[in-house]
């Protein structure tokens, strides 16, 4: 059986949120990871790879975050109309 535009926003709207967790845990890492080296004198090629690794990973918090408010309206605007009968607890509580 397919999956419902439902089941198909809410899971994404997850998988959303899940991959802006992982990438705000991987700033911190990183973060840690380039002050190691700078107290470590580490080659300053290599230094500058990781900082440029770090501020990609910073980059793409707020893009991550914009798409998670854009999906979440999306699914508001769905549920507004929804005339179904599935169940919308989850729907719901990624919302708040």
């Amino acid at each position: 059986m397919a999956p419902t535009q439902l089941q198909i926003k809410v899971n994404a709207l997850k998988r959303l949120i899940k991959e802006k967790n992982l990438y705000q845990q991987e700033v911190t890492e990183q973060e840690q990871y380039v002050n190691r080296m700078k107290t470590n004198n580490a080659d300053e090629y290599e230094l500058k790879k990781q900082v440029e690794v770090l501020e990609e990973s910073q980059r793409m918090v707020p893009q991550v975050s914009t798409r998670i408010e854009q999906l979440k309206k999306s699914l508001q605007e769905y549920l507004d109309s929804y005339t179904g009968d599935e169940d919308l607890t989850e729907a719901k509580d990624l919302l708040n």
